[in-house]
């Protein structure tokens, strides 16, 4: 059996970490009434232990949500009593992503391929599973490399360094109208800052896609990540909130081995979650945290 990173969970009075379970929320196991709360990450032996950040050191302090649907969270004993042993017993994968921004203060994020099984078509940036023997840092280039064949070191990053930037609660299919829950994860998201020449312009001309997982890329500019973020599920005055967004958004397409520069319109990356049937493209709910989160980072260091 290939051993897998997994998630382990803390609380104050634990000896040890716990091992999560698959229909285990997590942040139900700290007792919060609202659908995120700041926690602290960290890996220790091939596990990655979340802890209630009151308790913490302060190192890896980021906020963790889920959404207000989250499946396992619903999820009654007779649906968990129909999943079958291999899902039951699988635990909580961890994976780690990368936000990528230019020194031109553009985003970038990757359509997945149609053919994945889980979301495809959806806009997510470059990220995948953590190994073993790995750190976030490292799955999180690791995947960026495979994934879009940028092969980013640390000497071209503001800080020298990728910092936790949020994490987000996983659950595919992302609706329990949509089916049982099959996979369960903690995202990790990292924020990479380029420094110059490093813009939008000049990494398109080093990017080499894995079409394999990859179907399409876009770098997107500050109005567009507003307006994403403006559409996550549940917010208000919609309309006032996109004025300003571009209708259209360039993106670059994979067809048989070659790449076609097209428009879109921007209402596909505005989309959210159809509550059945089929998925749609849009960009992941998580992505829309973790983009908002970047949103207050920058405008926070703006002034």
């Amino acid at each position: 059996m290939v051993r897998r990173v997994l998630v382990h969970l803390q609380k104050p009075n634990d000896v040890t970490p716990t091992p999560a379970k698959f229909t285990q929320c997590v942040l139900d196991y700290f007792g919060t009434t609202t659908p995120t709360m700041e926690i602290s990450v960290d890996m220790n032996e091939d596990h990655l232990i979340i802890s209630d950040s009151k308790y913490s050191d302060g190192k890896n302090c980021i906020r963790i949500k889920h959404p207000p649907f989250c499946p396992v969270q619903r999820l009654s004993a007779d649906e968990e009593s129909r999943l079958s042993p291999d899902i039951l017993n699988r635990g909580i994968d961890v994976g780690a992503a990368v936000i990528v921004e230019s020194a031109d203060n553009k985003i970038l994020l990757t359509r997945r391929a149609y053919h994945m099984r889980t979301f495809p078509g959806v806009w997510v940036p470059p990220g995948g599973h953590i190994e073993v023997g790995e750190q976030f840092q490292d799955a999180g280039l690791r995947e960026l490399k495979e994934e879009t064949g940028l092969d980013i070191n640390l000497s071209i990053c503001e800080s020298k360094q990728l910092n936790a930037l949020a994490a987000w609660e996983s659950v595919f299919p992302p609706r329990l109208s949509r089916g049982s829950p099959k996979r369960h994860h903690v995202v990790v998201y990292l924020h990479a800052k380029l420094v110059q020449p490093y813009t939008a312009e000049f990494l398109q001309g080093q990017i080499a896609v894995d079409d394999i997982e990859v179907g399409a890329y876009a770098w997107l500019n500050r109005q567009i990540i507003e307006g994403i973020v403006a559409t996550n599920e549940g917010e208000d005055n919609l309309s006032e909130k996109i004025a300003n967004v571009p209708e259209t958004f360039h993106a670059s397409v994979i067809q048989d081995g070659h790449t076609a520069h097209q428009t879109f319109p921007t209402s596909n990356l505005l989309a959210v979650v159809p509550e059945d049937g089929s998925d749609i493209e849009r960009v992941s709910t998580g992505t829309k945290f973790v983009l908002g989160e970047w949103l207050k980072l920058t405008k926070q260091q703006e002034h």
